[in-house]
């Protein structure tokens, strides 16, 4: 009677740890089939690796948790390898053809600015070789003003020595001869020689001209005169 009494007391025992039994079993092989699905694998890998055999995942209950592990590790892998490549490389196979068209007006345009920088430079090396060039003519020309002006000084001095000469000579000549000369001497002369002489002498002698010269020699005197006037 005591046996009868405890044999359905170890059935049940039995049973209840034969349901705790296969409901660990069932979480397991569930888990590993959630993980399985989760896990993503690259092209390369899908096409090379062979698929692992389904009754890998069944496990003794105490192993039970080692599947999850793997399984959250072998998902962790594939999120972070596509994510380093795609922060380090560069696929120039996923650019719309509007991108590439517009890289490549950017690369003519590039050149194209730098052609017209290198033109720039050119020009201003031109511009200065040049400035340099008409610095140097400038000073050149400077320097020839200078030699001309000593000598136009020298020719003034010695035109003047000259006229004075001149009239010495004809202030001393008679006045009836004096005045033949002058009708026969250009004006310029005649003009030089009339304005350095006295006024008495040139006065005497002008008289004594022809009307005819003796009226352009008055004309050019008063020429002379306003033009002096009118530059002083």
């Amino acid at each position: 009677m005591p046996a009868l009494r405890l044999l359905p007391v170890v059935i049940v025992a039995t049973v209840f740890m034969l349901g705790l039994r296969i409901e660990v079993v069932v979480e397991t092989i569930a888990n590993a089939r959630r993980a399985s699905l989760q896990v993503v694998t690259p092209p390369a890998q899908a096409q090379t690796t062979p698929p692992k055999p389904a009754a890998a995942p069944a496990a003794p209950a105490a192993a039970g948790a080692k599947p999850e592990e793997k399984a959250e590790g072998a998902e962790e892998k594939p999120e972070g390898e596509p994510g380093a490549a795609s922060g380090t490389t560069f696929n120039a196979s996923s650019l719309t053809k509007s991108e590439i068209d517009t890289l490549q007006r950017l690369s003519e345009r590039r050149g194209q600015i730098e052609k017209r920088e290198q033109d720039v430079a050119a020009r201003e090396g031109l511009m200065k070789a040049g400035e340099s060039r008409i610095d140097g003519k400038i000073a050149q020309l400077q320097e020839l003003e200078k030699t001309i002006q000593a000598l136009l000084g020298k020719y003034d001095k010695q035109k003047q020595a000259e006229i004075e000469q001149l009239v010495k000579i004809y202030g001393t000549m008679k006045p009836r001869d004096a005045a033949q000369i002058f009708d026969t001497l250009d004006m310029p002369i005649l003009v030089a020689v009339v304005q350095t002489m006295p006024t008495a002498k040139a006065a005497e002698r002008m008289a004594l001209m022809s009307r005819e010269k003796a009226r352009l020699l008055t004309e050019e005197l008063s020429t002379k005169k306003q033009l002096s006037a009118g530059g002083g």
